[in-house]
């Protein structure tokens, strides 16, 4: 059942609204693993990479790389472009693994809610180290040490919940790309074309 102060969510007042969201916000988070070998053993270990935010929302709670997803964009160059200027790390777009519908309620009276529509995504890291930009610390994480987090409350709760729900996961989104020209104020009478439908099947994860 969902809670009454969720569904009234959508009557909450302009200036109550993140950035004064009209719409749900589409954001591209990222699922990037790394293999550590583990001394003594044969074995090697799942890392993940995470970044701790600077600002807000979430000022100092460590989360998934990601960010806005810009007007004109496909969503693999999106994920690629925000990886990389959040962590100076190149990758490589491998598949949506889940898609999030984040609603906010402010705890408080006069602060604010917010609506996220989150796409989340696999990526393979390519060469190079992901390093410290303006948006805050970066790091590579076990999943002991993410535990951790959580249990410090040092994560953002629901990144700590989607990297439980889809860091494992093999199955793949339908993901489209479509490209239409079409008038759509109807200012002419140019006909309507579909330039593109195509799915995008990424590339396959490796392991480093």
């Amino acid at each position: 059942m969902i809670d009454a102060e969720f569904s009234s969510l959508s009557n909450l007042p302009p200036d109550r609204r993140w950035h004064g969201q009209a719409y749900p916000a589409p954001i591209v988070v990222a699922l990037i693993r790394r293999q550590v070998h583990q001394p003594h053993t044969s074995e090697n270990e799942s890392h993940y990479l995470l970044i701790q935010r600077k600002g807000s929302p979430y000022d100092g709670q460590w989360a998934l790389v990601g960010g806005k997803w810009d007007f004109g964009e496909t969503l693999s160059n999106a994920i690629v472009r925000e990886v990389k200027e959040e962590t100076d790390l190149d990758t490589t777009f491998v598949a949506v693994r889940g898609l999030v519908s984040e609603r906010i309620v402010p705890p408080q009276d006069k602060q604010q809610g917010a609506h996220f529509l989150i796409f989340v995504c696999e990526l393979n890291a390519n060469n190079g180290q992901a390093k410290e930009q303006e948006e805050g610390a970066v790091g590579w994480f076990s999943c002991e040490q993410i535990e951790g987090l959580n249990g410090s409350g040092a994560i953002i709760p629901s990144d700590y919940a989607m990297i439980h729900s889809f860091a494992r996961a093999r199955e793949t989104v339908p993901h489209i790309e479509a490209e239409m020209r079409a008038p759509i104020d109807g200012g002419s009478d140019d006909p309507i074309q579909l330039v593109r439908f195509e799915r995008i099947e990424g590339s396959k994860f490796t392991f480093e």
